[in-house]
């Protein structure tokens, strides 16, 4: 039985609400890009930044269950997953900033657990000896 514990189980249980808000935006964008009344503007971003934004979060979602299956099975590598995964979603706010979709303290504010998240995980002792396989 795998037991998670102490910061290492802050850490999954933020992973698990970082998906959560991940999938909250994804439809909520849908909805808006569908019918951009619905949040008071007359017009939504391009279909191009729609369709990124959606595909990175969804690709950021599926790689939060990769990392839940590589800590179930203790898998060491999800030390390195871990940390490419943080990567990724401060490469993805930044692009998002880009497409005008996230305003700069937004950015500032969004990235800050992931820069937690990499420290965290690359020197914390519970989760060298938690994840060992």
């Amino acid at each position: 039985m795998l037991r998670v514990r102490g910061w290492f189980l802050v850490y999954v249980i933020v992973l698990a609400v970082l998906a959560a808000h991940g999938l909250e935006l994804t439809i909520a964008s849908l909805i808006i890009g569908a019918d951009p009344s619905l949040a008071g503007l007359a017009t939504f971003v391009p279909a191009y930044a729609l369709t990124f934004y959606v595909i990175s979060n969804l690709l950021l979602i599926l790689y939060t269950v990769l990392l839940f299956m590589l800590i179930t099975k203790r898998k060491r590598s999800a030390i390195v997953h871990s940390v490419i995964f943080n990567i990724l979603s401060i490469v993805f706010l930044v692009t998002w900033h880009a497409f005008h979709m996230k305003s700069t303290v937004g950015v500032v504010i969004d990235t800050a657990p992931n820069i937690v998240l990499i420290a965290y995980i690359l020197t914390s002792k519970r989760v060298r000896q938690t994840l060992r396989r």
